[in-house]
């Protein structure tokens, strides 16, 4: 089995909003921390498979289309990639079509430029729940909070690490007037420090209800070292055991495309309840004009989205581009199975089937339960469950 790895800066070259808070509508050109993209990718002599995290809100499906294709006409072999997104709410726009742009150029350079090794490669896996950086966003609502742990060896020494933890990295506030990748990138950088020669790659999971919003102790940056070292110590704690290692010969990937179907029932929001904070209060009436604005532009609404899976000899990551809520993590085998959002493209929160509470992602989820079931049977029968 051949593998490969690499980091690229992703930083704006010029002045670009940033994405993810209302507030933030000024282009900006200051930079706390750099933002990366991790590239990791595996040959297994009938297939390529690429996956890139990138420190950003999202990054939309046409990019990912575009590096297939560039990826594919330079291979005699099938070829995948999938782009996910760290979610930070501290990086350039990707809406900036001249900044998508610029990242896509730097990655089709990078990718040219992987250098493949080669070796006898056995795999890892470990889970366990995780709130030591985030909890429900979302008062008197429990959350599936969850860290599991991908180790992938080389002749029986780890040498990629890869995580999938979900929670907004909505440490520092809106109005933070720099760049930043925040809690995943710090992680990254301090285990990267600790362990120089793993590489660590991080993929959201499914964090649409899990936040630091009860659990960070201020919006300042000295809060994202604080909770992003009770991460790497987790995950420091996990590299540590003793673990099954299983044979990694093989690298599989599958994908399936599922119509979306929408709908606009009214949200009754003149009784709220009295166990909400004001800031979800001010949030909730944030989403109901939100809400009016999306039905005047149906045009702007997903009419499909894309699931894949990327099988690992015997464990798997699936991909999904809406911000789900936790619950969805119950549609997969997690002794196996991964979840990871903000991938194969970027989409609105989507709540669970059941949850009948208001909030301000249920504004921006439009689409009808019925939607909703087949999207979870589609990560039920991929994520082997």
């Amino acid at each position: 089995m051949k593998y490969a790895f690499s980091t690229i800066c992703i930083n704006p070259n010029f002045p670009v909003k940033q994405a993810g808070f209302i507030q933030q509508v000024k282009p900006i050109y200051n930079f706390h921390d750099d933002l990366h993209a991790r590239i990791i990718s595996f040959d297994d002599g009938e297939r390529i498979a690429y996956h890139v995290s990138l420190d950003i809100l999202g990054i939309y499906d046409v990019a990912q289309d575009y590096l297939k294709d560039y990826l594919q006409s330079k291979s005699d072999k099938p070829v995948s990639i999938t782009l996910s997104a760290t979610h930070t709410h501290f990086a350039g726009d990707a809406r900036d079509l001249r900044y998508q742009g610029e990242v896509v150029e730097k990655l089709v350079h990078a990718l040219d430029n992987l250098e493949f090794k080669e070796g006898n490669l056995e795999i890892s896996y470990q889970f366990v729940p995780f709130e030591g950086v985030g909890t429900s966003r979302i008062s008197n609502h429990k959350a599936n909070v969850l860290l599991q742990l991908l180790m992938v060896y080389a002749d029986q020494k780890p040498i990629i690490g890869m995580i999938v933890h979900n929670c907004h990295p909505t440490i520092l506030s809106g109005d933070t007037p720099y760049f930043s990748s925040e809690y995943p990138g710090y992680t990254i950088s301090e285990l990267r420090r600790l362990y120089p020669d793993i590489y660590f790659t991080f993929m959201q999971g499914a964090a649409g209800d899990v936040s630091t919003r009860f659990t960070r102790s201020s919006q300042e940056y000295n809060a994202v070292v604080e909770l992003g070292n009770n991460l790497v110590n987790k995950v420091s704690e996990l590299v540590g055991q003793t673990v099954q290692l299983s044979s990694f010969n093989n690298v599989s990937y599958d994908f399936a495309v599922l119509p979306l179907q929408h709908e606009f029932n009214p949200i009754d929001i003149s009784n709220l309840s009295d166990n909400l904070t004001e800031r979800e209060i001010e949030t909730i009436r944030t989403g109901a004009k939100v809400r009016e604005n999306l039905s005047k532009k149906l045009y702007t609404l997903d009419k499909q989205v894309m699931i894949s899976k990327l099988s690992f000899g015997p464990y798997r990551l699936v991909f999904c581009p809406n911000e789900v809520f936790s619950s969805y993590i119950d549609c997969i085998d997690i002794k196996d199975t991964a979840l990871v959002c903000y991938s194969n493209g970027y989409s609105p929160y989507m709540t669970g089937v059941n949850d009948d509470f208001i909030t301000y992602e249920k504004f921006t989820d439009t689409l009808t339960v019925d939607t909703k079931k087949k999207y979870m049977e589609l990560i039920s029968s991929l994520g082997g469950k």
